[in-house]
């Protein structure tokens, strides 16, 4: 055992280490613990001269050595792709930067790294390359430390140019002219891709397992951040991923395909989705803060999952979805926190704090069902939208004490982008995808099996003339509603408005002061209880009147109609 880090050496042997510096470098690793410092390998660390092959050099030593550490000191490694190799873990330290070059030549293609069949390894079709960091077919891997990866993402933008698609027809829009001029904004982002396009994935985990993340910061993705595919069994943890939101597609974590996944403890802001989540099962996500110009969650195609102690800041907090042939089903969201902001550029969302959109044809396995919210705080410019379709509509959902206050956007963003519905993804035709509807504080469509539980919707002054109801069901089967507390927002607008349904009761819910009609029916078949409710608030409880509710214990608008 050494007690000491010097070491004697001939003279012979001090000479060579001079006349040779990598000697003298190779030397130094081998003091620090053990590990393959990469500038061992001959990288410079000065953000000047591409370090590629030294790191690949390092990775590919410490693979042949049964597996190892693969060590960034301090410093600014100017990188093109490499690939992570399985037994193998970088270790970047405090002050260490894995920078991403601004040069295209220096990424490795999708082809020659198996890619093709990847989903959003390069995932806006505008070039051929992969990220900075891929694995394949790799085990036992693990990204930790104190540094940080940075995409440079800035090297590849035009930020007085917006990003425009055409998924969307704005002819069906509340006012087309002003829908335009905000799609076209590049005050919110997103902004366009220079020519010759950008790199791909920042860091993508392809048909892996055993994956750990903890601690580091991913930053400036030009696209995608960290992209986990088809992978088994992933912790990641502690991570920070901070990227400018103007920036169009660059989500902060994609889970795709994935088994038995936990992220803890991690700060995200992306301009696109925080985590997307598709194809999976056994998710976990919990203790996080999620800052996004699209959804903080964006769900799909996924089972068994849960969502905890989350703070989301986005344009959509959640958003859970389904086209055709999948199904999201036994998803739990608790305890959270939410802010939306309507924003102006081509975001999809429209403020909404929970969206939920079934589209396209699907069978009785498919859609989605068995999703529940409980605990819920929002803050929001938009309403909570559930959305399916006749052939596959929403099931099973619920609400337990939500708490949703609905405030003004800026006026020139609300004027352009306001009082639409945006269905894209879900939407089969551009004349759904974006159209012009009263905005509710929560709104449901083509769904079976709505339960609410303590629902409190708050409205702010002076909003505009687009907010209308506070619960609002459409062709529907099956809603229980109880401890609900709201008023409209417009005076015309019942409080709650139900039509071409089945099966309904409501009880131990209030009118607020200002409330007009409470409940407004029509084609409503199955009526069953309203029970123990306070509406002598409201101008009348019931339009029409009778209701065809049976009544009791209630206490109704006008002079002695008490406990009715």
């Amino acid at each position: 055992m050494l007690t000491s880090t010097k070491l004697c050496l001939p003279a012979c042997a001090l000479a060579l280490l001079a006349l040779c510096p990598a000697l003298a470098a190779q030397a130094e690793p081998a003091r620090e613990a053990g590990g393959f410092s990469v500038r061992a390998f001959g990288a410079a660390g000065d953000g000047t001269h591409l370090d590629t092959s030294s790191i690949a050099a390092a990775i590919k030593a410490a693979a042949a050595a049964g597996g190892g550490v693969v060590v960034f000191p301090p410093g600014r490694y100017l990188s093109g792709t490499f690939e992570l190799l399985s037994n193998v873990s970088l270790d970047l330290k405090a002050g260490a930067v894995i920078q991403g070059s601004p040069n295209l030549a220096d990424y490795g293609s999708i082809a020659d790294y198996g890619f093709a069949k990847v989903y959003g390894v390069n995932s806006t079709g505008e070039g051929d390359k992969v990220g900075l960091i891929v694995a394949r077919q790799a085990e036992n891997i693990a990204i930790f430390g104190q540094g940080a990866i940075d995409g440079n993402s800035d090297q590849f933008f035009d930020f007085n140019t917006p990003h425009i698609g055409n998924d969307f027809d704005a002819r069906y829009t509340r006012d087309e002219k002003a829908f335009l001029e905000v799609m076209r904004s590049t005050a919110d982002g997103p902004v366009a891709v220079k020519p010759g396009g950008r790199p791909g994935t920042l860091l993508v985990l392809a048909n892996s397992q055993n994956i750990v993340i903890r601690d580091v910061t991913l930053r400036n993705a030009p696209n995608w951040t960290l992209h986990l595919q088809n992978v088994r069994h992933a912790v990641v943890t502690g991570i920070r991923i901070a990227n400018d939101q103007r920036i169009p597609n660059n989500d902060g974590v994609d889970c795709i395909g994935c088994r038995d996944v936990h992220f803890s403890n991690c700060g995200i802001e992306a301009g696109d989705d925080d985590f997307a989540i598709v194809g999976s099962r056994d998710v976990t996500v919990a203790d996080c803060s999620l800052t996004s110009n699209s959804s903080g969650i964006r769900l799909e195609d996924t089972r068994f999952a849960t969502f905890s102690n989350l703070t989301i800041h986005a344009n959509r907090g959640i958003g859970v979805y389904e086209r055709g042939g999948g199904l999201t089903s036994d998803i739990l969201f608790s305890n959270l926190v939410i802010e939306t902001r309507l924003l102006a550029g081509h975001w999809w969302g429209k403020g909404e704090p929970i969206y939920i959109a079934s589209g396209g044809p699907c069978n009785a396995a498919q859609g989605v069902r068995n999703v529940r919210f409980s605990n819920v705080l929002a803050d929001a410019e938009g309403g909570i939208l559930i959305y399916g379709s006749k052939d596959s509509p929403v099931r099973d959902i619920g609400f337990e004490a939500v708490r949703l206050r609905i405030h003004a956007p800026r006026e020139s963003v609300a004027r352009g982008a306001g009082g639409n519905f945006d269905l894209r993804w879900t939407a089969t035709s551009l004349a759904g995808a974006v159209f012009a509807h009263d905005i509710p504080a929560v709104y449901g469509r083509y769904f079976a099996g709505l339960k609410v539980r303590g629902l409190d919707i708050e409205w702010d002054r002076d909003l505009p003339e687009y907010f209308s109801n506070a619960l609002s069901c459409e062709d529907f089967e099956g809603l229980d509603v109880a401890d609900f507390s709201a008023r409209q927002a417009a005076p015309a607008a019942a409080v709650i408005l139900l039509r071409r349904g089945r099966g309904v009761s409501i009880r131990d819910s209030v009118a607020r002061a200002g409330a007009s009609t409470f409940v407004s029916l029509s084609e409503v078949s199955g009526r069953g209880l309203f029970v123990n409710s306070d509406v002598a608030a409201a101008s009348r409880a019931f339009d029409p009147n009778p209701s065809g509710f049976t009544l009791s214990g209630n206490k109704l608008p006008g002079e002695g109609n008490a406990a009715r």
